[in-house]
């Protein structure tokens, strides 16, 4: 196989693999990321075949998939590895089916052609996924019991959903939770996060008059809602409490719910 075929190849592959992964995690992916991703794994995959080195291919989308996705524990991570291993033997299966049924050598440029096909479909699915299905979805009620753990501390309250509400972290761009300082500590929330072993940082958002704000956020160890985990959701602290609930929730975290 020709070198710049091996590369187009691939690159069209990962992307569609990349594309299925997100979908069936529900995760959104950011173009930077998405594209960092593909180039590591595009100059990794070149220089193992091209040292002869091919067995160590498998081992690239261990990389690809920490790149492309932001930071996360090691359960969902293997979840996403153990998804792109399948959806790869499901996706090569599928194409070698076609070529079958349709009785035409599976060349390298037909090959090309498919993958082709298949990433334009993959990516409209995607888009409809994350542009459109999930903002026409109703939210069925607007108060739900709420569980945030962050280490061995389990804070429990009621959550109030606000629709006008999509404020989302600017370097994770996921989205955040609104609760109270007082609900976590009543003296430093920089070393109760410390003490509990949670990475913080400080988050900007703009607010009617357009000043921008610093917003404290974190990542819990464990946030139920309903009785059921989410994942992929931030805190922010503010100082001030709320009167007929105890958090502020935003719309996308209950969708699927």
């Amino acid at each position: 196989m020709y070198i710049d075929l091996f590369i187009i190849q691939n690159l069209i592959y990962d992307y569609l693999i990349l594309n299925g992964v997100a979908i069936l995690t529900d995760e959104k992916m950011r173009l930077s990321r998405l594209s960092l991703g593909l180039i590591s794994s595009l100059v990794l995959s070149t220089l193992l075949f091209m040292m002869d080195f091919t067995t160590l291919v498998g081992l690239v989308p261990f990389v690809m998939l920490a790149i492309v996705f932001s930071k996360q524990n090691i359960k969902c991570f293997m979840t996403k590895v153990l998804y792109f291993y399948c959806l790869s033997l499901i996706l090569s299966g599928a194409i070698y089916t076609i070529s079958h049924f349709i009785k035409f050598d599976l060349t390298i440029i037909p090959y090309i052609l498919i993958l082709l096909v298949l990433a334009f479909i993959v990516t409209l699915i995607y888009v409809l996924k994350v542009r459109w299905l999930n903002d026409q979805q109703l939210i069925n009620q607007f108060i739900y019991d709420v569980r945030i753990f962050c280490g061995p501390i389990e804070i429990k309250g009621s959550g109030f959903v606000d629709t006008g509400n999509h404020l989302i972290d600017e370097k994770t761009a996921l989205p955040i939770m609104m609760v109270p300082k007082e609900m976590f500590c009543k003296e430093s929330m920089e070393d109760f996060l410390m003490k509990h072993h949670l990475s913080s940082w400080s988050t900007s958002y703009s607010v009617i008059n357009d000043d921008q704000q610093h917003l404290l956020v974190f990542k819990p160890t464990l946030l139920l809602i309903n009785d059921q985990v989410v994942r992929n959701v931030l805190i922010g602290v503010v100082e001030n409490q709320f009167y007929e609930y105890d958090f502020l929730l935003q719309p996308s975290m209950v969708r699927s719910i």
